[in-house]
């Protein structure tokens, strides 16, 4: 574990359970990550050993807790188990189902150090693992900021409600009372939340994202029904930073076989917006 003195510990806190090949992108992306001073945090209460992933990642960088996989845990429980697990100055949210990019850690913890208590993004990348969106990345903004990409200092008041999903909605509130800061649209890249078939929440959850705002549903409606095009909607109009991270994270998602529905080549429209 590289270690300076002048860069905070930083958390990184997964949830995990039966799934080794999703997990492994999550870990790959933790592991390429520019910001040293870290380790990984994984609470899994599944049945599979998943230890043999943590292989190599240096030992004293990884914490992995193993749970009775017979008790019923809520997911806000398990996060729970993962802040008291935690040694970092910082802790951050780190699911094992999405993807990161590789200065994410380095741009929020920068965040922190110039004196917030909690920083999270804006927006994030949306993928879907879905025939008619899967070339079609778009950004998903919430007004609070996008919960799981929080990172925070250590604060033990902070605890997640026992919850099985929107536990990380409640426990952002607690944040908003802090001098809690957002990162712009602009690095929506930093984070590709991904929809599979096997998430928390279903695809219609992640496609609202899209018309959240009266302004998106309305351009939403336009270019759905009126202009028959959705994919001119603004949200999938994406930067160049973004395009990079997102053949990045196709790249890793292929080579670990995570994708169920992909098309055999992109179709113009979408390599028209590169």
């Amino acid at each position: 574990m590289a270690v300076s003195d002048d860069q905070p510990f930083v958390s990184c806190l997964m949830v995990t359970a039966d799934r080794p090949q999703l997990m492994r992108r999550s870990i790959r992306c933790y592991d390429r990550q520019t910001y040293p001073n870290r380790e990984l945090v994984v609470i899994d209460d599944g049945e599979k050993n998943l230890a043999p992933i943590l292989e190599d990642l240096p030992e004293d960088e990884v914490t992995y807790v193993t749970l009775d996989p017979e008790i019923d845990h809520v997911l806000g429980t398990l996060r729970n188990v993962a802040l008291d697990e935690a040694s970092g100055a910082y802790l951050t949210q780190w699911d094992d189902d999405d993807w990161y990019h590789r200065t994410r850690l380095e741009r929020q913890a920068a965040v922190l150090g110039d004196g917030a208590d909690a920083c999270a993004l804006h927006g994030t990348l949306m993928h879907l693992d879905a025939p008619e969106y899967f070339y079609h990345p778009y950004i998903g903004l919430l007004d609070d900021g996008v919960p799981g990409s929080i990172m925070h200092r250590q604060d033990e008041e902070a605890r997640y409600p026992e919850m099985p999903r929107a536990e990380d909605t409640v426990y952002l509130d607690h944040w908003l009372e802090q001098d809690y800061r957002l990162l712009p649209k602009s690095e929506a890249h930093l984070f590709i939340r991904c929809f599979h078939g096997d998430n928390t929440w279903e695809q219609k959850h992640f496609l609202t994202r899209m018309r959240n705002t009266p302004r998106d549903a309305i351009a939403y409606v336009w270019h759905q029904y009126v202009r028959g095009d959705l994919f001119q909607h603004r949200r999938f109009q994406i930067s160049a930073a973004a395009w990079d991270a997102f053949e990045t994270y196709l790249r890793d998602s292929a080579e670990l076989d995570l994708f169920q529905h992909a098309p055999d080549e992109a179709p113009a429209n979408a390599l028209a917006q590169q």
